[in-house]
């Protein structure tokens, strides 16, 4: 019995080890990922698109008369908060919150939209209702009381057309936005580089083989002249941006 249980806490202890040292090397490698991202500064972009700022990723707000939706809804609602300040938008404007995806560097603010509808995908709802993990066993929270399914079918809030482009591999949801035709939110299921799009490292996407399948959907959408990125800023040249793209 003694040999049996020093056995079992021998291989338990072998198992702690290596899932901190495959912690730490995660840890390491999203860092020099992190490093590389380039989000745009905290301002107006176009005449009706703003980006606001939390560290290492963006969020968008689109106006709409006097209100404005979201996309995405950064890190911090602190952070977020101070950003909007800069641009003397308060945040009780917001009448809609449109999540690309769950992670909680898109989805960690959304608390601060006290005002607003959050939408994500049906397919997204099981990355933070247990049915599948994120990373392992460990799933996404976002943290508001209720939330609102899409599917792909477009829906009209105010004056502004949202047509749902699926997109999954990054996360089992993932979901960009086409807004009005004209501009393309992407979240991350795609970088930009030298004004080219491009796609995100393996370790990140939860599935790499549809995330680079997905990007398929995107390319070729008419009308559209603007890209805008999670975490490589944004550019203004769409055609230019789909163009180059190499799987």
């Amino acid at each position: 019995m003694k040999k049996f249980t020093g056995k079992l806490l021998r291989w338990m202890l072998g198992i702690v080890l290596f899932l901190i040292a495959l912690s730490i090397l995660y840890l390491i490698v999203f860092i020099s990922t992190v490093r590389k991202m380039t989000p745009a500064e905290t301002s107006q972009l176009t005449e009706d698109v703003y980006a606001i700022r939390d560290r290492y990723v963006n969020m968008y707000l689109i106006r709409d008369g006097n209100d404005f939706i979201a996309i995405d809804a950064g890190i911090k609602p602190g952070t977020i908060r101070s950003q909007m300040k800069k641009l003397d938008v308060d945040p009780d404007r917001v009448k809609a919150v449109f999540l690309t995806h769950t992670d909680s560097d898109h989805a960690g603010g959304v608390s601060l939209f006290k005002n607003a509808v959050v939408y994500l995908h049906e397919d997204e709802e099981q990355m933070i209702n247990g049915e599948t993990g994120r990373v392992m066993w460990i799933g996404n929270k976002i943290n508001v009381p209720d939330y609102r399914l899409l599917d792909d079918r477009v829906i009209r809030t105010g004056g502004l057309k949202i047509d749902p482009v699926p997109t999954p591999g990054h996360t089992t949801g993932l979901t960009c936005y086409r807004v009005n035709d004209r501009y393309l939110f992407t979240g991350d299921a795609v970088s930009l580089q030298n004004g080219e799009i491009g796609l995100f490292p393996k370790y990140i996407n939860k599935n790499s083989r549809k995330a680079r399948k997905s990007v398929d959907n995107i390319i070729g959408l008419e009308g559209v002249q603007y890209v805008f990125t999670g975490h490589h800023g944004y550019s203004a040249d769409y055609n230019y941006a789909v163009r180059g793209y190499k799987k």
